[in-house]
């Protein structure tokens, strides 16, 4: 038998006590007249000392005409534990319709701090009643109010674009009742890491154990039923800047799952925190142990906060461990069947369920043919390139090194994120006289002004190379320390000048030769007049040359070629704007094939070099920038035009 918490049987002095009858109007799943006080309730908390999940035992053939109200907790002014609509993959229901399961329904909260609770009950109300109760007296002129606010009862239908539509059939108001059910003391997550692990005299001391005890527990999502398999829209394969600018690059591919399903053993389990719930729940700690607390998010990683207190600042966050993952229903091995079996679940408990799942071994169903991997783009950009990502989105790759090495975690269906390896990548950055900005994206526009210090890419840099080195070993300084050497000049593509704030120059990132081989090895050379400082000069550039380079370049125009990866365009196909015919060069009889197309009277080879504008779409306005372009091109089609 589950153990009984709680329990409140009314009694018939109840069942007859001066409380109207109330029914509900609507349509299912709420459509069965209920007289809800004609019924006894039993509450259970699923994961005790959490305020999230409860068991509500009863007879009642409508778990939408009752709820309970919690008056005075500290979490929420108004909060309630009420019916939980969804299914879970992992329940075993006696009507899913209605969400039932043996003996009674699942209920949630979140806002609740236990004790005493009063049950509460609809009262229909007219329309009027329901705007003037939302929204005060209205306005005689006024039109009237949209039945969608507030809590309409209705009758709903799931679309596949997953929207909602209501019909409308009345309004209710709930009201309280005199049935009383006392809880045992329940806690939000929050309250839970606070008080097992906020040890320590100070503020930080306390700070510092949370985040330890909390990344301890942490998982970073739940388990689920993996839907049905199926390709969405018509895009392939895809490139695409992340979304923060401490992260590179997500591949997306075109397949998406339908009819997936959530497990209550995920649900149960209250830390599962990404790497954004993480910091957010680490400054909510702070600010409980004390109001006098400040934080804010992290201007270089979204995954922490900067927490001050009485004159310190400290760093906090991360995220969970560990991925759930889409699973078949036959890999289950908890079933939640309710009734009189005790279906709590500890903390410990909930985490051994999640971990094995997530361990569980599962085939690979996604078609991996033609699958856009990063060893293709990396071996696609060369030493350098401009990628196009699509709808106007322009990044810039090279090739690191030499290694082909790469990391890059699965996430969701078919997709993974790039973390590290030998793909370089350009953020912050001036390249060709385009701004990258920190989120690898070009910005058309951007001037030296807005970003006087962000580092400077040169594609065709000529950089010095050391040869005939002898070195020794400086004790007093712990290094060695060039004797002899050679310096010659070459040619190499991609070198990275960096900002030097307190000299006030850009230097370039010395990555060749031996370890040793630095910046400041060609400088130490160049003034014991080991090699000429003209080598030295190279590796540097002066704001003068900065703003040579920058003021001279397009860098409101969008990058002239490159290669294609946006999922539209087949991944990995070289652009030249307006080379329409692909024959390598842009010339008139690009211009031709485009005019022919758009009068109908023809076709384009290379639809994307046309596409000028770019909205992925060839019309008049693609042809004005191309007589533009050519008029930068050759000077002859100006006059000829």
């Amino acid at each position: 038998m589950m153990k009984k918490l709680i329990s409140a049987a009314l009694s018939a002095a109840v069942a007859a006590s001066s409380m109207p009858l109330v029914t509900s109007d609507a349509a299912d799943p709420s459509s069965r007249d209920v007289d809800a006080l004609q019924y006894t309730y039993e509450i259970y908390p699923l994961a005790a000392p959490f305020n999230e999940y409860f068991y509500v035992r009863t007879e009642n053939p409508n778990p939408e005409s009752f709820r309970f109200s919690d008056k005075d907790s500290p979490y929420s002014e108004t909060s309630v534990i009420y019916n939980d609509d969804g299914n879970y993959a992992d329940v075993e229901y006696e009507d899913a319709a209605m969400h039932r399961v043996k003996g009674g329904y699942i209920f949630k909260s979140f806002t609740t701090n236990g004790g005493e609770v009063t049950l509460q009950v609809h009262e229909d109300i007219t329309r009027q009643e329901f705007n003037t109760a939302i929204y005060g007296t209205p306005d005689p002129e006024t039109t009237g109010y949209s039945p969608y606010h507030g809590m309409p009862v209705g009758s709903y239908d799931k679309h596949y674009d997953n929207s909602w539509s209501y019909t409308i059939v009345g309004y209710y108001k709930w009201v309280d009742t005199d049935v009383k059910i006392t809880l045992p003391e329940l806690y939000d997550d929050c309250d839970y890491l606070i008080k097992t692990y906020a040890k320590g005299d100070g503020f930080f001391d306390k700070m510092d154990a949370v985040q330890s005890g909390f990344s301890s527990i942490c998982l970073y999502s739940g388990s689920y039923i993996r839907g049905e398999l199926y390709r969405s829209g018509t895009s392939d394969w895809r490139l695409t800047p992340a979304f923060y600018a401490d992260q590179p690059y997500y591949i997306y591919s075109p397949y998406s799952r339908k009819d997936s399903k959530s497990l209550l053993a995920s649900a149960l389990y209250p830390f599962r925190y990404d790497s954004l719930g993480f910091p957010g729940m680490m400054g909510k700690v702070s600010k409980r142990l004390s109001e006098d607390s400040t934080y804010e998010w992290s201007s270089t990683s979204h995954a922490h906060i900067n927490v001050t207190y009485d004159g310190e600042t400290k760093t906090y966050g991360g995220n969970g461990h560990g991925d759930g993952q889409g699973l078949t229903e036959d890999k289950l091995t908890h079933i939640f069947t309710f009734g009189d079996k005790d279906e709590s679940l500890t903390v410990e408990q909930s985490k051994a369920l999640l971990d094995a799942y997530a361990r569980t071994e599962m085939d690979d169903d996604i078609p991996r043919e033609g699958e856009l991997t990063w060893k293709w783009i990396y071996d696609t950009v060369g030493d350098g390139a401009w990628v196009d990502c699509g709808s106007g989105t322009y990044t810039y790759l090279y090739q690191k090194d030499d290694k082909a090495s790469f990391r890059a975690e699965e996430w969701g269906v078919g997709n993974n994120l790039y973390w590290s390896g030998s793909l370089g990548y350009c953020a912050d950055t001036w390249v060709d006289g385009k701004y990258v900005s920190k989120f690898k994206r070009f910005v058309p526009g951007a001037t030296l002004e807005e970003h006087p210090e962000s580092s400077v890419m040169l594609t065709e840099a000529q950089i010095p190379v050391l040869s005939d080195t002898k070195k020794e070993w400086d004790k007093e300084k712990k290094t060695y320390v060039f004797t002899e050497a050679t310096a010659g000049a070459e040619t190499r593509k991609n070198v990275l000048y960096r900002y030097d704030k307190e000299n006030n120059v850009w230097k370039a990132s010395v990555s060749w030769d031996d370890y040793y081989i630095k910046n400041d090895t060609f400088r130490d050379l160049a003034e014991r007049g080991i090699i000429d400082s003209s080598y030295y000069d190279m590796l540097i550039l002066t704001p003068e040359k900065v703003e040579a380079l920058i003021g001279s370049a397009a860098g409101s125009e969008a990058p002239d070629k490159g290669f294609v990866f946006d999922g539209v365009v087949p991944n990995g196909s070289a652009f030249l704007r307006g080379d329409v015919n692909d024959d390598g060069e842009v010339s008139v009889a690009d211009a031709v094939s485009l005019q022919k197309w758009i009068l109908g009277s023809g076709e384009v080879k290379c639809w994307w070099n046309a596409d000028l504008i770019p909205d992925r779409e060839l019309n008049a306005f693609d042809m004005i920038k191309m007589r533009r372009l050519l008029v930068e091109k050759l000077p002859s089609f100006a006059e000829e035009a």
